[in-house]
């Protein structure tokens, strides 16, 4: 998991936040209709676009990724996978990378996988099975990456010819094509990473469709159209910089004026502005993002679960959508972002606002005169000095007392991995690595690392389920299996959805084409400027 912020997560944290279409398939693009004005011409090659970006770029190794997604929608850029997310966001599909073909052993304990011809490397040199067995061992060994969990089944590679190589497993794991879409399973030169070592990364050669042409650390990251990627229709742009700006103000005053023709993460509070405005545009993804509180359970009231649930259904999500995030939301009926397989609300109901049972559970529970709290959160962010205020009102009609501690992201992480926190908002903006329920689940639900994604809860029960559910590999099984799981985590209330959340990126309606995969990632391939 990843948060969209610089937020520096522990090796621990890392072990797992992109965002999921609609409910078990679909599209992620909730922008207007068909193309109109100058994007409904034919699109056309060449030309540059400028992009701010909420998040910094700090890393380009795919093995550690401390900036989140300023680091992978960076490296997105740069390497491509042996198979990929649907690019285009229209399905939650595992569609081919270097890979042109794959086939999956009845029993689930190998993968066999054809490299596509043409698939080269930006120096010119042809990818080989070689170079996917390199990369993946090192992807699954976490003394060289820190997602070396996502490699759960992963066995080895064995070179079957000169375009073909055989993924072999100690156990089936029903989302492992998942996994190896991930950018941190990236396809490495094998000699010239070798040979380089810790400065590859720096300057790292890689198969995807643009190439590094220069990285301002703190400013900025610059890249260049790949003349060796295979799919010779992509990308169209020359160009694409990414400008690191961090305030939403200044974000949204670049785009206004033109100095970037994109930003992403458009603030909630100023997007009807920007849709006001005829020369800019702005579009909404379906991803599984969502707004996490999370509550730490070793801290004596909040591993009550009479009182979780109570902090849950004091909170008016109709409200705080409408007021803070202008009705973009969408009220959860899962403690985690909508994933595939989720049941709808008709078999599980949304979390209702309901202040009575909500006064009742605290009194049975064992703080019935109620108990006081840190709530620790992003500073600097609008939102979330409205949701904190909004929170601590509410939680007051509990006979609970919080305090609000607004902090920068470093102090967030620290405490958030540490343990340290009583609650806590610890991103600006929250979202899995996939549309599939694997990662968090076994996140919250399996005891160790990393903790219960750092609330120290555990239910031996759900555990078991959990547990039963990434080995099962038929897709009907699966989606029979999560959603009692769904609604078991809900009512535990390890954790709080207060909502789930599109991502919203706003540009200059001469910007056509552009796409995110299912997780809110693009690589630019199909986006081009008019006129």
């Amino acid at each position: 998991m990843k948060f969209r912020s610089s937020l520096a997560l522990a090796a621990a944290a890392a072990l797992a936040l992109s965002l999921v279409g609609c409910t078990g398939g679909g599209g992620n693009a909730a922008s207007s209709g068909a193309a109109t004005g100058a994007c409904a011409a034919s699109p056309k090659a060449g030309g540059k676009i400028v992009v701010g970006k909420q998040n910094e770029t700090l890393s380009l190794s795919p093995y550690a990724t401390p900036g989140g997604f300023g680091d992978t929608e960076a490296l997105n850029m740069i390497f491509e996978t042996l198979v990929r997310m649907d690019p285009t966001g229209k399905t939650q599909d595992i569609v081919g990378g270097i890979a042109d073909t794959w086939s999956v052993a009845d029993n689930g304990l190998s993968y066999t996988f054809r490299i596509r011809d043409g698939a080269k490397f930006s120096n010119g040199r042809a990818v080989t099975p070689e170079d996917v067995k390199y990369s993946l061992d090192n992807w699954s060994n976490p003394d060289k990456s820190q997602w070396a969990a996502f490699a759960r089944g992963y066995k080895g590679t064995t070179v079957v010819d000169t375009s073909t190589v055989r993924v072999e497993m100690s156990e089936p794991i029903g989302g492992f094509l998942y996994s190896l879409a991930m950018v941190t399973a990236a396809i490495l030169p094998a000699k010239e990473a070798e040979a380089a070592g810790a400065a590859f990364f720096d300057a790292p050669i890689g198969s995807g469709p643009f190439v590094v042409d220069k990285w301002v650390k703190g400013s900025s990251i610059s890249f260049t159209k790949n003349p060796d990627y295979w799919d010779k229709k992509a990308p169209l742009l020359d160009e694409v910089d990414f400008r690191f700006i961090t305030d939403d103000n200044t974000r949204s005053l670049a785009l206004r004026s033109g100095d970037v023709q994109m930003v992403d993460s458009v603030p909630w509070s100023q997007v009807q502005s920007l849709k006001s405005d005829a020369a800019l545009s702005i579009q909404q993804f379906k991803i599984p993002s969502w707004i996490l509180l999370s509550l730490n359970n070793k801290k004596g009231p909040l591993g009550d679960q009479k009182v979780r649930q109570a902090l849950s259904l004091a909170i008016d999500r109709d409200a705080v959508n409408k007021k803070i995030y202008f009705g973009m939301g969408e009220k959860p009926n899962s403690m985690l972002p909508r994933l595939r397989y989720d049941a709808d609300a008709s078999k599980i109901t949304p979390t209702p606002y309901d202040l009575s049972k909500a006064k009742s559970l605290i009194a049975d529970s064992g703080y019935a005169d109620g108990f006081t709290a840190n709530l620790e959160y992003p500073s600097g962010n609008a939102a979330f000095d409205s949701l904190a205020a909004v929170l601590q009102d509410a939680w007051a009609k509990l006979g609970v007392t919080v305090k609000l501690l607004p902090e920068d992201q470093a102090t967030l992480s620290k405490n958030f991995t540490g343990g340290t926190y009583d609650i806590m908002l610890p991103s600006a903006f929250a979202a899995g690595d996939g549309p599939i329920p694997d990662e968090f689940a076994e996140f919250y639900a399996v005891k160790g690392s990393p903790n219960g994604f750092f609330t120290w809860w555990n239910d031996p029960a759900i555990q078991a389920d959990v547990l039963k559910f990434p080995g099962t590999t038929d897709d009907a099984k699966r989606a029979e299996l999560w959603p009692p799981i769904q609604k078991a985590m809900l009512e535990a209330q390890p954790a709080i959805n207060v909502l789930n959340l599109p991502l919203v990126n706003g540009h200059s309606t001469k910007v056509c084409g552009f796409t995110t995969n299912p997780i809110g990632q693009s690589t630019f391939t199909t986006t081009w400027i008019a006129g």
